[in-house]
């Protein structure tokens, strides 16, 4: 990515906590799946839930392959909020490596607080609706 493109990601990403975040948002969107790289980075060193989670969502809506790497490390994160939005992205992708993502989490314990039963059941569902849109 480019020094101009990462500093405008940066300038979008401030804008979150602000009224222009409608806008920012669309215009993270409309640059594409490049700036996923840098996206991910930022994921990676929050320490907000809101924020990790509007990350995640940020990434599904670019409908790209490349956001795997983001929602395998989203659905180890504690905070529900962000876990189901990166449930939300496997669905979407709705491809063989987004549902062995999937079927990886499943074989682990929930993550953060969530009780094993409600992991489960969220997991059970994202399989069936990844498969059933792969099919």
């Amino acid at each position: 990515m480019t020094r101009e493109r990462a500093a405008l990601v940066e300038h979008y990403l401030r804008e979150r906590d602000s009224r222009g975040w409608a806008s920012a948002y669309h215009s993270l969107v409309a640059l594409g799946p490049q700036i996923l790289p840098e996206i991910e980075g930022r994921f990676t060193t929050s320490r907000a839930d809101a924020f990790r989670a509007a990350l995640v969502e940020l990434a599904r809506q670019m409908h790209s392959a490349d956001a795997l790497s983001l929602f395998d490390a989203a659905v180890r994160d504690a905070s529900p909020q962000v876990w189901k939005n990166a449930l939300d992205g496997l669905v979407a992708l709705a491809s063989p490596d987004s549902i062995a993502v999937l079927e990886e989490a499943g074989r682990r314990s929930a993550p953060g607080r969530a009780r094993d039963e409600e992991w489960e059941a969220w997991i059970r569902e994202a399989i069936g609706q990844a498969r059933a849109e792969c099919d």
